[in-house]
């Protein structure tokens, strides 16, 4: 027998196979390429349009929300209650939700002025976010809509009248801080409302919800923190001013005008830190407790003496504003020092970890260069 020998075509269809086969996967390689590539840009889109949107809520002061609320809570403790860890875990949820309600829905009612202010700090004259037009009014009124309604379905769920009675008022002044037909910051009450609500009606919410009652101590501790709050909003309204002014918004710093609204904040830190120490001397609040909230006296002073000179950048703000969670964190951890038993426990755990995520964030911005905005 012949054996047949392949002809030239043969050999030409042989010899092109390989090429077609190397030419099918590039083809693959390359469209799976792109569409990673696209995935990646659309991801990448999603994350730019999503992230001023979060700036946009300021989560940095979220932690005055959470220290305040976990102060009310080891307060209840103080008192003799057992804290019921679902229960704080709701009432967490709740003043971190309608906190963060409270900043886009300011931003939004706020932007005029925020367009006016020629010299915002890190911590006032809103996120200017809006001013920036990284996100659309509508979308921040959008967002606090959907968080007041979560809060809302939130403060339902508060196991007490009396609980859902502060939630309620803390919504209130929340929203009608800047919202019509109130607009309580452009009547020279916001600073009023701003300190009853997030440093007095929370605590006081946490303290309630665990305790059934509110003890003397809690009284004194949160009325201390509602005066710093109202003092440290003169600061942030008194930066604010030129701005606020050009737009008829009309907060304390507009009505005393700037000799004043400094003396008002010094004396307001005085007589605060006295009563204290008063408080401390009778018993009412825990030595420890006293003893660390005194130890907060050096940032008032730096802001009072940078205030004279008519320095409002952030630095004084900055002074001004973290006294705020210092103050929460010091009745937090005077009263766990007064009361702790040596036992590892849950709400052990969740004081540790909201006081060293305080810690870790305080360390981190301070070696980041100061954002614009709040």
């Amino acid at each position: 027998m012949t054996s047949a020998t392949p002809g030239p075509a043969t050999a030409t269809a042989t010899a092109a196979a390989p090429t077609a086969a190397a030419a099918t996967a590039a083809s693959a390689a390359a469209a799976a390429e792109a569409t990673a590539t696209a995935a990646a840009a659309a991801a990448t889109e999603r994350t730019g349009r999503l992230s001023p949107l979060i700036r946009l809520g300021r989560p940095k002061f979220l932690f005055h929300s959470l220290l305040a609320l976990c102060a009310g809570t080891e307060l209840a403790v103080h008192a003799g209650a057992r804290p019921d860890t679902a229960l704080l875990a709701l009432v967490l949820a709740f003043g971190c939700c309608a906190h963060l309600m409270t900043y886009y829905c300011n931003d939004y009612f706020d932007l005029e002025a925020d367009r006016a202010n020629p010299a915002p700090t890190a911590w006032s004259g809103g996120s200017r976010v809006l001013t920036d037009r990284a996100v659309t009014p509508t979308a921040a009124l959008g967002t606090a809509f959907v968080l007041l309604l979560v809060s809302v379905v939130l403060l339902t769920l508060l196991p007490t009248p009396g609980t859902r009675l502060l939630a309620a008022g803390f919504l209130l002044l929340a929203w009608f801080y800047t919202a019509p037909p109130l607009r309580l910051n452009y009547r020279a009450a916001g600073e009023l409302a701003c300190a009853l609500s997030l440093h007095g009606l929370l605590p006081l919410l946490a303290c309630l919800a665990q305790l059934g009652g509110i003890p003397a101590t809690a009284w004194a501790c949160v009325g201390a923190l509602a005066a710093f709050q109202y003092l440290q909003l003169l600061v942030l309204n008194l930066a604010d001013l030129h701005g606020d002014l050009r737009v008829g918004k009309i907060t304390v710093a507009g009505v005393l005008g700037p000799r004043r609204t400094v003396r008002l904040y010094a004396a307001g830190q005085a007589l605060t830190y006295t009563a204290l120490a008063a408080a401390g001397l009778t018993g009412v609040i825990p030595v420890w407790t006293t003893v660390l909230l005194l130890a907060t006296l050096p940032l008032p002073w730096a802001a009072a003496r940078a205030m004279r000179t008519g320095d409002l950048t952030t630095p004084t703000t900055t002074a001004a504003t973290l006294q705020l969670p210092l103050a929460s964190a010091a009745v937090l951890l005077g009263c766990t020092l007064t009361t702790w038993d040596g036992r590892i426990t849950i709400w052990l755990v969740v004081k540790a970890l909201a006081l060293a995520a305080f810690a870790a964030w305080w360390r981190l911005s301070r070696r980041r260069p100061p954002a614009r905005g709040r």
